[in-house]
Parts: structure tokens; sequence; C-alpha cells
């Protein structure tokens, strides 16, 4: 009896060390929900999207080496358009861990949704009823603001920021078909300060329309 009791608080333990690790990789920034105004959680729709988050959710594997994946389930008003991108620089299993919390997080925080995103840290996880593969959309989005200001050379430093994502962006866009679209830059400021920076697109869109958004 006490072995299995060791046992039982043993699992548990390891449970709870998985969730929490998984929290921690996704590290909830953002979401936006459209809710739905006719269907229902038990309509067609609501079942196609749990075929098209579990999907996602094994999708999200070691062997994803892009960490992207989009798919849809259903027909016609029934059908639901899915995907997640994972950050460039992250392990597959970091963005393992964000997308399978994020396929958990996202019904918690949108019950009722029909079209829905949630951002974090390591990954993006998003849903709706029209296609959204393969398109520059813009909305919904949010920003996330730095509030200090660079007191010596203000000039100099927007200038280097503004070279440095001009930079990104190229880079970042031309990456061939289907292949990882990202960038990143460490740009020295002086010698105390360095300026990091990051650009990344979805692996579905076009070298041009990459680069049009970023």
């Amino acid at each position: 009896m006490n072995s299995l009791k060791f046992y039982v608080i043993l699992l548990s333990l390891l449970t709870l060390a998985i969730i929490t690790l998984a929290q921690e990789d996704a590290n909830y920034l953002y979401h936006n929900c459209q809710n739905a105004t006719t269907s229902t959680i038990n309509s067609t729709y609501r079942v196609n999207l749990n075929l098209l988050l579990s999907s996602l959710a094994s999708n999200a594997t070691l062997n994803n080496t892009i960490g992207f994946y989009n798919t849809s389930f259903g027909q016609s008003t029934d059908q639901v358009y899915g995907l997640f991108i994972c950050r460039g620089d992250l392990s597959n299993s970091v963005c393992q861990n964000c997308v399978t919390f994020a396929t958990e997080d996202i019904v918690q925080r949108c019950p009722i949704g029909i079209a829905s995103i949630v951002y974090y840290d390591a990954c993006i996880l998003r849903y709706s009823n029209r296609n959204i593969f393969s398109k520059v959309d813009q909305s919904p989005g949010f920003s996330l603001l730095n509030t200090q200001n660079i007191t010596t050379e203000p000039q100099r430093f927007n200038n280097l920021v503004g070279a440095t994502a001009n930079d990104l962006a190229t880079r970042a866009a031309s990456a061939p078909p289907g292949a990882k679209k990202f960038a990143v830059n460490k740009t020295s400021f002086n010698a105390f300060q360095n300026i990091y920076s990051l650009a990344q697109c979805t692996p579905d869109l076009s070298s041009s329309d990459c680069n049009r958004c970023l």
C-alpha cells in the first residue's frame, strides 16, 4: 500500500511538473475571441473545431522542424481553419509544449469562439471560420510597447533599429517556399548595449507578402 501511495504521489508530481513546464513555455501574452452568434457548443462546427485542435497538437511534434502547421476540418459553413507557428529560435520540444498547452487554453479563453487567436512568447495558435491560409492578415493583432526611452544618441538608435528591421524583413522573406521565414540580428549600439531583433512570417506566405507585411 505504501508503495502504491508513493507511486501515485510521484505520478501526480510528474504531471504537475509537465503542466508547469508547458505553462512556462507558453508564457501567455494576449488573446482575441470572435464569439459565435448562432452556433452552439455541440454544433457541427464545434465538433470540427475539436478535431482541428487535436490535429494541431498532434502535429506539433519533435519532427516538425519548421514549427508551423495548418489544416482544416469540415465543409461549407461548418468548415474550420487553423494553424500554429512557433518562434523560430526555440527548440522543437518548447514548440510542442506551447502548442499542446495552447489547444487547451484557447478553449478556456474563448469557449464560444467562432474565430480566435492566442499569443504566447513561444507560439501563436489561431482558428477561424474563414480561410486564413497563405494570406497577409494584420487583424486581429496587438502591440507590446516598451515605455523606456533611449537617452544616448536617440536618433542614431532609431536609424540603427530601422536599418536592422529592413534587413530582417528582407532575410526572413527570402526563405524558399515552405521553409521557416525567420531572421534574427544582434547589433552593437555602444560598448555596453546591444540591440536584439527578430522577424518572422508564417511559411505559407509568399516572399513578397512576407516582405510587405514585415
